[in-house]
């Protein structure tokens, strides 16, 4: 855990080398974690998605109407009415653990970036640092989704939108630049559980109820219900990974998985 570093204010940290990564598998890291984890603020377009994601609990929704509106005795009234059962993920996409997904049919999909949480701290504040979320479509060549700190997240802005056929295989990775050089790739074919796949109901998979940790971030409170079990659509997946600790430093609470975090939108078609 990296404490006490001291940035000059307003300072980013520029990566030099954006060369995408090897999609190989991921070898441990050893020693302590560089970042720390704080609190953060963001644009009011939080609440924007929010309601749009979060606020979509999978219920059925649904009118119902009666004629007459008063019923005499003797008479019978008429009754209409429509019920509309959401879609369930499960029926779309297989979810592959940790953090892979498998199409069961043609769908249209988008990717939102939620947040990017790694940090350092100064003197006098806590500094995000410049990260990397990446996406591999059918085992392909790795794609850049997002490339900067959390301040530079726009939670309404699609960053990837398309559509995939049944069988797709859909990747997921990512790493930050600090001390000038590039962290470990983590992504959903490294054998660790660093890149998770959730849907709406699961819990997050830490060792401690992450809804009342002090790390959790405020990019992530309105996805998560009190009991720290993930809030979003039915047709909706969030990718939340781990970048700065080792599957061997779970019990830590710096291993809270909000390093980086995806949210993918599947449409039927």
């Amino acid at each position: 855990m990296m404490l006490g570093v001291w940035l000059p204010p307003g300072h980013r940290i520029v990566p030099q080398d954006a060369d995408p990564p090897t999609p190989t598998p991921h070898t441990m890291k050893t020693g302590s974690p560089l970042p720390v984890r704080a609190f953060s603020a963001l644009a009011s377009g939080l609440l924007v998605v929010a309601s749009a994601h979060g606020s979509n609990t999978g219920m059925p929704t649904g009118w119902i109407t009666c004629t007459p509106g008063a019923v005499k005795l003797g008479t019978f009234p008429t009754m209409k009415w429509d019920i509309d059962y959401p879609n369930n993920i499960d029926n779309y996409v297989i979810i592959d653990p940790p953090g892979e997904i498998e199409t069961k049919e043609r769908l249209r999909m988008e990717i939102r970036v939620l947040g990017a949480g790694v940090t350092v701290s100064n003197r006098s504040s806590i500094q995000f640092v410049h990260t990397e979320a990446w996406f591999s479509l059918n085992r392909g060549s790795w794609s850049r989704l997002f490339s900067g700190d959390n301040w530079d997240v726009r939670q309404d802005r699609v960053v990837y939108s398309a559509t995939v056929n049944a069988g797709s295989s859909l990747r997921f990775g990512g790493r930050y630049w600090w001390n000038n050089r590039w962290s470990d790739f983590y992504s959903s074919n490294d054998g660790t559980p660093n890149v998770v796949v959730l849907k709406n109901g699961d819990e997050v998979p830490t060792t401690y109820p992450i809804a009342e940790a002090p790390t959790v971030e405020e990019f992530i409170k309105p996805y998560l219900d009190a009991g720290s079990k993930v809030r979003i659509g039915p047709m909706d997946c969030i990718i939340m990974m781990e970048l700065t600790h080792t599957e061997n430093q779970r019990n830590n609470l710096g291993y809270d998985l909000q390093d980086m975090v995806l949210l993918v939108t599947f449409e039927s078609i």
